[in-house]
């Protein structure tokens, strides 16, 4: 019987501790109306004029690298999820640019959780690593 207090004690924190994790990986850490610039992807800086704005019902546009995209925000079992992801087809003239929208791609199609920094929020892959960094953008 002693053992068995102590054990249902770890099992409810435990799942109290889930219910944190979940609550930073909701979506609804994006909210509509949130305007953000991206500083960084996958560690390096990003180009100047790539953004994320988010719309109703999880609605995502923004501007990448070379580009305009569009997607869904969507959560399933506590992950979040970029689906249905599109982009405009305009070749960019900087090499540079071209390799960071290839990035930003593959890490909007990698996001499964997000957390709050001091100045905006950090897309995060299924191994916590960073893929996006957020910054409000002025006037938020």
């Amino acid at each position: 019987m002693t053992i068995t207090r102590p054990l249902a004690l770890l099992a409810a924190m435990a799942s109290l501790a889930a219910c944190q994790d979940a609550g930073e990986r909701s979506v609804a850490m994006l909210r509509p109306g949130d305007s953000y610039v991206v500083t960084r992807i996958d560690g390096a800086p990003a180009p100047a004029g790539v953004t994320l704005e988010v719309g109703e019902g999880g609605r995502v546009t923004g501007r990448a690298p070379c580009n305009r995209y569009s997607g869904q925000l969507t959560e399933n079992g506590g992950a979040m999820a970029v689906s249905g992801m599109v982009m405009t087809r305009m070749a960019c003239a900087e090499q540079d640019r071209n390799m960071a929208e290839v990035r930003f791609g593959n890490a909007m199609g990698s996001i499964t959780a997000a957390r709050r920094t001091g100045d905006g929020v950090v897309l995060t892959d299924p191994e916590g690593r960073e893929r996006i960094a957020l910054a409000r953008s002025e006037g938020q």
